[in-house]
């Protein structure tokens, strides 16, 4: 009896060894609510240690209600659990940790927040296609790539969080170290909004195809283009939360 003890309790403290592991490569990579933190194997090759220890972990975490593992998909980042990062702490003197502090204030409001986005990121794409190289486009093409192959009935999580890759990728472009920051911040706010705002399958068309628009414009090097572009992409997600307002909230028994 006592060595089965034993031996639960050396199970026990090496799953959370390999758990603490994991959350530092979260950290190190910069990994945000919503993100899809590295496969199993990835973890296993970077980390040193078996898949299952790996596995584990990771389904402890998910009990602690640190991740949202879907099937087929892979594991994500939750919005209540995300540890909070250095760089974001009221303490810090950085320029993300003050824009963050200071939009962080009151309770912000998520359509100023959307506009703010929309006036920034606007400006941005217009930059971008003025003086951005084809080599330069590869991580972008590959967010959109991977959103686009998505299968119609992902859950929301993985396509915004492709999303929001491909839109910081953009605001990395246009080489205002400034505007990023506070592009990212900004989209970090939005997120858990996106991820609620109801998805069929005519609006994941739609939405694939302006932000298809958009990374043909920046192909085409056509500043005008790209930014009229952004603004109908930037248009859908505020008129879908709007129509979401709109409508009177259905009682349980409904």
């Amino acid at each position: 009896m006592t060595t089965k003890v034993a031996s639960a309790a050396r199970t026990t403290n090496g799953v959370t060894s390999v758990l603490d592991s994991i959350w530092e490569v979260v950290r190190q990579s910069d990994l945000k609510v919503g993100d899809q933190i590295p496969s199993i194997r990835e973890l296993s090759d970077r980390l040193k240690v078996k898949q299952s220890a790996v596995r584990d972990a990771i389904l402890k975490a998910e009990t602690m209600g640190l991740v949202t593992v879907l099937p087929r998909a892979g594991a994500f980042l939750r919005n209540s659990a995300l540890p909070v990062a250095p760089s974001t702490s009221p303490h810090d003197g950085s320029l993300s940790g003050i824009i963050q502090t200071s939009l962080a204030h009151d309770e912000p409001n998520l359509f100023y927040l959307l506009d703010a986005r929309r006036v920034i990121e606007i400006e941005l794409v217009g930059r971008v296609a003025e003086q951005r190289r084809l080599e330069d486009l590869v991580p972008m093409r590959r967010a959109l790539k991977a959103m686009l192959h998505l299968p119609a009935d992902t859950p929301r999580p993985p396509y915004v969080s492709y999303d929001v890759r491909f839109h910081n990728e953009i605001a990395r472009l246009a080489g205002n170290h400034a505007l990023f920051s506070i592009q990212r911040i900004l989209m970090q706010m939005i997120r858990p909004h996106l991820v609620e705002v109801p998805f069929s399958v005519q609006r994941r068309k739609t939405t694939d195809e302006s932000h298809a628009a958009i990374y043909q414009a920046l192909v085409a090097g056509d500043p005008e283009k790209a930014r009229t572009a952004m603004r109908v992409h930037l248009s859908l997600a505020y008129d879908s939360l709007l129509k979401d307002i709109e409508e009177v909230p259905k009682s349980a028994a409904d």
